[in-house]
């Protein structure tokens, strides 16, 4: 290509990629795009393990109006009838399909703007960790890769409705790749694995963003090679695009083979370590908090969420005597599931049940009166969930002030070990320990419908209280299941004075959180009324629960 030949080609770029920039649908696409990202990040933590593909999955709409808009430009010159008027130009349809290539490079600008406002808004979060460059990169060429594929589209069918139909097939393989197993997603990762949730820091190679990036990269040159092909006049030109194609086809190849690797044994060896072994591994700090001992153990990355555990936990443990002899644990843990074959594709079965095995001794798994476990993927809350979040983490705590299990331990089938304190004073006061130092909305409080189910007790049938949050992945492994008894007396309490309750359990601490006071004699003292619990059916008629087959464990220590 002759020097002027490169200048007008350059200039031709330059005019089609101002008009990509600008065009409807491209704008069009990062609104949307700047929506779904947002929809798919604001609820969660902001660590960058998982939103620098949470940043690549939100571009997936703008690469879908990129493609649409680059076929439509592409196409303009027989679409409009004007193809015999564009072959009088000095430069020929190959240079101009050059130049609409380039062109593609206008959406850039777009990727950058959703990176930036997304990466401002994590740094406003406090987001933990760092971000991937080749995760970001592999955004940006997401959508360069829809615009080249666009263009070659549109260098062979002009209709406008070949743009859709390419978006259309371009989406398909992200929207279905949760119906794949093993390795098979990471060839289009940005739908992201729930597995990164439960991970306390960066796990190399997971998903391979590296490879990934080279991937888009070779689909870029692919297309680019395909359009060129295509409208390549001399013979020459056409057996050198011939050579990109072949060559972008093996990089495409060689790519996806790197991706579909499995993870280094050493890696998820890592990963289960740090979740087995999470105290030795977790950076802890002691606090004393009204003469009460509470040990709070994070991962590295996430010790600027200390302040937020402390808060609910002091504000419960302020309001009772100091009788504890051993200090109350907070720690993570994370949902790891070696049965996810996206973390655990070409290992042996072998060795998949020897990291189960290993999981199952987590200290999480491990029934206990003086540990709580929240879910690293889950904490901290966002909006509406957390006041709901501080009210279950002070629940926690108000449990072990009163001497209730804070943590059911492994769980056996589908239901996890918890023991129900039927008739016991002690659980409508941590309940209203919890209640009172969180501020929890009194419509959120009280549940909604369908909050109440009904268990049996040896033999009795017990109506239970489904706290808000419980049936949530905060705490995975939580204490003692509350009762509807419990909740009613606990909300009759928080219409009290404050002082009136405090001075009452201050006087004789040891005696209400005993297991044999019952919450009757707790409501005498206190000159209430003891609430009972009224099941009515549909036409209002009183029910009489009967006990379900087979029996909870009460709570007698």
């Amino acid at each position: 290509m002759t020097v002027l030949c490169a200048r007008s080609v350059l200039s031709l770029a330059r005019v089609e990629a101002a008009q990509l920039g600008r065009s409807v649908l491209v704008l069009t696409g990062l609104v949307l795009s700047a929506i779904t990202m947002w929809f798919i990040t604001y609820r969660s933590e902001p660590a960058w393990w998982i939103n620098d593909w949470r940043v690549g999955y939100g571009q997936t709409v703008l690469s879908l109006t990129v493609m649409m808009a680059a076929q439509l430009a592409t196409a303009r010159s027989r679409r409009d009838g004007l193809q015999q008027l564009y072959e009088s130009f000095p430069t020929s349809t190959g240079q101009r399909t050059l130049a609409h290539l380039l062109g593609v490079l206008g959406a850039v600008p777009a990727t950058l703007i959703l990176i930036g406002a997304a990466a401002t808004t994590f740094a406003v979060q406090g987001a933990l960790g760092a971000p991937d460059p080749a995760a970001l990169t592999g955004g940006v060429l997401l959508v360069v890769a829809a615009g080249a594929i666009g263009v070659a589209i549109g260098t062979r069918f002009p209709h406008p409705l070949a743009g859709v139909l390419g978006a259309f097939l371009w989406l398909l393989p992200f929207s279905q790749s949760n119906r794949f197993n093993g390795a098979i997603p990471w060839l289009f990762p940005w739908v992201k694995p729930a597995q990164l949730g439960e991970l306390p820091s960066r796990l190399a190679g997971y998903p391979p963003a590296l490879a990934h990036a080279f991937e888009l990269a070779a689909i870029v040159i692919l297309a680019s090679g395909v359009a060129l092909a295509i409208t390549a006049a001399a013979t020459q030109h056409r057996v050198a695009a011939l050579g990109v194609i072949a060559g972008a086809l093996a990089a495409t190849v060689a790519a996806g083979v790197v991706q579909l690797q499995p993870i280094p044994t050493r890696d998820v060896d890592r990963v289960i370590s740090e979740a087995v072994n999470s105290p030795s591994v977790q950076h802890c700090s002691v606090t004393d908090t009204g003469g009460h001992r509470v040990s709070y153990c994070l991962y590295p990355e996430f010790g600027r969420l200390l302040g937020s555990l402390e808060g609910p936990v002091s504000s419960v443990l302020s309001q009772v005597p100091d009788q504890q002899a051993t200090a109350l644990t907070i720690s993570q843990t994370g949902g790891l599931n070696v049965d996810d074959p996206t973390l655990t594709h070409g290992h042996s079965s072998q060795q998949v049940d020897a990291w189960r095995a290993e999981l199952q001794g987590a200290p999480a798994n491990l029934p206990s009166s003086s540990a709580l476990f929240v879910d690293l993927g889950a904490w901290p809350a966002s909006g509406q969930q957390r006041s709901v979040v501080r009210f279950d983490l002070a629940l926690g705590a108000a449990e072990w002030a009163v001497g209730l299990p804070t943590n059911g331990g492994a769980q056996t089938g589908l239901q996890p070990t918890q023991c129900i304190p039927q008739s016991q004073a002690r659980e409508a006061i941590a309940i209203w320990l919890a209640a009172h130092a969180t501020y929890l909305p009194s419509a959120v409080f009280q549940g909604h419908n369908g909050s109440y189910s009904v268990e049996a007790v040896n033999g009795t049938a017990v109506v239970v209280w489904t706290y808000p949050g419980e049936i949530s992945n905060y705490f995975p492994s939580p204490g003692a299941q509350t009762t509807a008894d419990g909740y009613l007396l606990a909300r009759a309490m928080t219409t009290l004075p404050t002082a009136r309750i405090t001075a009452l359990l201050n006087a004789n601490w040891d005696r209400w959180i005993s297991p044999r006071t019952t919450g009757a004699e707790l409501a005498a003292a206190l000159g209430i009324t003891m609430p009972v619990v009224n099941l009515v059916g549909p036409r209002g008629q009183p029910i009489t629960p009967l006990p379900p087959p087979g029996s909870q464990p009460d709570c007698t220590t």
